[in-house]
């Protein structure tokens, strides 16, 4: 199944909140990426009233502003984890089953040994943290943004093999960040929860898909051999600008589907 979805802050969702809550299957609340609003019991109530009768998922994006979980201080990473239990507790009263952060990758370390040292950091502080959420029903879905190699956040993946632990690869990220092309990642990584956007390679421009220089052809190709995706757009162009690229790139997985299925020797990935 393809879901797809849209993220944005309450106030660009207000400015069309009727065709969200019609057109798309997720809705990623993207306000909690901010402390302040973490400590903010209004704007729970708020979403709560604003999300009545809305059929569809919720899923929010968690902090990461100035947290580093992997920080040698150990005051630091205190920090972090207060924050991302915040994130939790912001999910729970809304219901939602999973919370997008941003991976803490310090692109600017010039560390030969980096990405081992990010991967056994990363190894520690989330193998702790899901052992204090454990209950929750929250999955916690980390975010590439300055990550360089696709091979080291898969093991990352694969080293906690939790369920309860996944990848939101976002695309636009891939492109401008990475010396890695965005289907690299989608065939290293896999997972199923993707953010969507275009970009020149240069900047992160959040441009509609198509509207860049990634190739969402190939793209296309690798997703449609996984059984479950969602697609969630993070535009800064209107919904319904967002809803039908997002349609177009459904449609391209689609008609991959049927050529895949002409050939059924292909695996399906999960």
């Amino acid at each position: 199944m393809v879901r797809l979805g849209v993220g944005a802050y309450k106030e660009r969702f207000l400015e069309n909140w009727d065709y969200c809550v019609a057109h798309f299957d997720v809705l990623e609340l993207q306000d909690f990426i901010m402390p302040d609003n973490l400590e903010n019991p209004v704007l729970i109530k708020e979403y709560r009233g604003m999300l009545e009768g809305f059929s569809g998922e919720v899923t929010i994006h968690g902090p990461y502003l100035n947290l580093v979980p992997t920080s040698i201080d150990r005051r630091v990473k205190e920090v972090a984890e207060f924050r991302y239990l915040q994130g939790v507790a912001a999910a729970t009263k809304l219901g939602a089953k999973k919370m997008v952060i941003h991976s803490f990758y310090d692109r600017t370390s010039g560390y030969a040994g980096y990405d081992d040292f990010w991967l056994e950091e990363n190894m520690k502080f989330w193998s702790g943290f899901l052992e204090k959420i454990r209950g929750s029903g929250v999955t916690v879905l980390l975010e590439n943004c300055h990550d360089q190699q696709p091979e080291t956040f898969a093991r990352l993946l694969s080293g906690l093999g939790s369920p309860y632990f996944g990848s939101c690869l976002d695309l636009g990220h891939c492109n401008c960040l990475s010396p890695f092309k965005p289907v690299e990642w989608v065939g290293k990584v896999k997972g199923y929860y993707f953010h969507v956007t275009d970009n020149d390679g240069v900047n992160d421009s959040h441009y509609p898909p198509g509207m860049g220089n990634i190739d969402f052809g190939e793209i296309a190709r690798e997703l449609a051999r996984f059984s479950d995706i969602y697609l969630i757009g993070e535009a800064r162009s209107g919904f319904e600008i967002q809803f039908h690229h997002l349609s177009e790139l459904l449609s391209m997985i689609a008609s991959e589907r049927i050529r895949l299925q002409r050939n059924p020797n292909v695996p399906i990935k999960g």
